[in-house]
Parts: C-alpha cells; structure tokens; sequence
C-alpha cells in the first residue's frame, strides 16, 4: 500500500484490505418513561377530578354567599323587602305588605319543584299553613319559586297544597341578588317587626317547623 501523489492511498496487490475509518458514534436513545412517574401523575389527575365533583356538589346543596350581595341576609337584620309576580297569577307577592306592615310574622320560604329536598319539604309547610289559617294563627307563610318554569311550578304548588303567596323567581333577582342564596331550600323566620330572627339551611322538619310557629306567636 502507497500513497500515490494525489494523497490517496491506494492498495498493492497481496495487501491486506485496509478498514474504513470508524464512523461517529450512535446517538443514545432517550430513556423510557418511569413507570413509577407515570403512575404518580396518572394518581394526581384522578384525586383533581374527585376534588372537583366534591366542590361541585358541595357548592350545589349548601348556601353561601350570592352575587351582588356580599352575603346571606343574617339574623339579626331587618328582612329585605321584595315584590315578585305571583306564580299561580293574580296580585304581586310583595314581603312587607304581607307581613311588617300588618304586623305578621312570616315564615319565608325559598324552593324549587326541581329540588330533591322541596318534594318533601313543600308539603310539611303547605299542611302546616292552612293548619295555622284554620286556627286563626297570625303567621304568614310567603313562599319563593327560584328560577323553575310556571309550566313544572304550578302544579308542584297545588299537588304539595300549598295555597299562601308564592312569588316567581324566574331570574333569581331575590333569591341570589337580594338575599344572598345560591342553593334551596331555605327558610328565613322574621317576627312581626320584620327582623330575621331564624334562618334555616336546607330542608326543614315538623318539628323544627312547629317550634318556629310557636316563638314567633307567642304560642304555649
């Protein structure tokens, strides 16, 4: 083997070949994922997704705090006035003409046909009011229809015998707005001066009912 005067080498016969020059070497392949790593990050969005349905049901069957208001009416505070359609039609349902200014305590009601808790709720409070009307009680019942369609309202009222004042709020102006509440039932009792003088998250029991009806009208 000799170089010729070009520079390139060339090969005599009887030589041995000559090897070619060793080539760069191979890119190392990226390594596999961890398994370990994987499975970790696999845990986190599963416990993401939990914690997200357990904020969404939380926030759909508790009240807290409604948009424009800051809070929920407290106890203590003088009961908003309001005036709302009435849902079965006739005269407006207007709080203090109803209450306050006959010197009635009203056991104030917010519910929906479409909520779980009403469907049992609404005919306690029903029964109860014409129980106290037929004796003569001084107490107003004033019910609040949030954001539920006249069409499925209507005869949810009449099938759970209601018959006290039940405005239409279709909009959720008192319901949210007004009185702060982003989930039904709830109930507000206010004495005849028109003070909050009870509020009750969630549906509410016959005997929880009857002792209201009993403080608020000086009753045994």
């Amino acid at each position: 083997m000799s170089p010729d005067p070009s520079g390139v080498v060339t090969t005599e016969p009887g030589s041995p070949p000559v090897d070619d020059p060793p080539g760069p070497p191979p890119a190392a392949s990226a390594p596999a994922p961890r398994p370990k790593r994987l499975r970790a990050f696999l845990i986190g969005l599963v416990l993401a997704a939990v914690l997200a349905v357990v904020l969404f049901v939380g926030l759909g069957t508790t009240s807290s705090t409604g948009p424009g208001t800051g809070g929920v009416v407290p106890v203590g505070s003088s009961a908003p006035d309001f005036t709302l359609p009435s849902v079965v039609g006739g005269t407006p349902v207007t709080l203090h003409r109803l209450g306050v200014d006959r010197h009635h305590p009203v056991v104030l009601n917010f519910f929906a046909s479409w909520c779980v808790p009403c469907q049992k709720e609404t005919p306690l409070f029903g029964a109860t009011a014409s129980a106290e009307q037929a004796r003569g009680s001084v107490i107003q019942f004033v019910g609040v229809d949030a954001q539920d369609p006249p069409a499925d309202a209507i005869p949810f009222i009449h099938q759970s015998g209601v018959t006290y004042p039940v405005g239409q709020d279709a909009d959720l102006s008192v319901t949210a707005n007004v009185y702060g509440l982003n989930a039904e039932p709830n109930t507000f009792f206010i004495d005849e001066s028109g003070t909050v003088v009870g509020h009750i998250i969630g549906p509410v029991s016959k005997a929880e009912l009857d002792a209201w009806i009993h403080r608020l009208t000086g009753a045994g």
